[in-house]
């Protein structure tokens, strides 16, 4: 099902799908959230160019959008709420591995 019905949830693809297609400038947005969420970092992401950190902050983005949904449900979907948590610090981690200049066979 995909959440059409009145009183259903969207399906995770339906949701993801509707981010991808927001129109959101999403490596811009995704550097924003990350500069709120790693205080620590916030003068060192804005001149942060290559493209694995351009494309964790889209991914974050929307990730992170999708998460946001998420917390609006009622009832909640917990465990895909907390899939999606989990995701964002597993994001924000690689994010100030980057910044800090370390190397991983997932983004280098």
């Amino acid at each position: 099902m995909n959440g059409n019905e009145a009183g259903e949830h969207p399906d995770e693809d339906d949701m993801l799908r509707d981010q991808m297609n927001s129109g959101i400038a999403f490596i811009r947005a995704g550097k924003a959230r990350l500069k709120l969420a790693l205080p620590r970092y916030r003068d060192k992401i804005p001149s942060t160019h290559r493209l694995a950190f351009q494309s964790l902050c889209k991914v974050y983005e929307v990730t992170a959008l999708t998460r946001d949904e998420l917390r609006k449900e009622i009832p909640c979907r917990e465990d895909l709420l907390a899939e999606y948590e989990g995701l964002c610090r597993r994001i924000e981690a690689d994010a100030v591995a980057m910044l800090d200049g370390e190397k991983s066979d997932r983004w280098s």
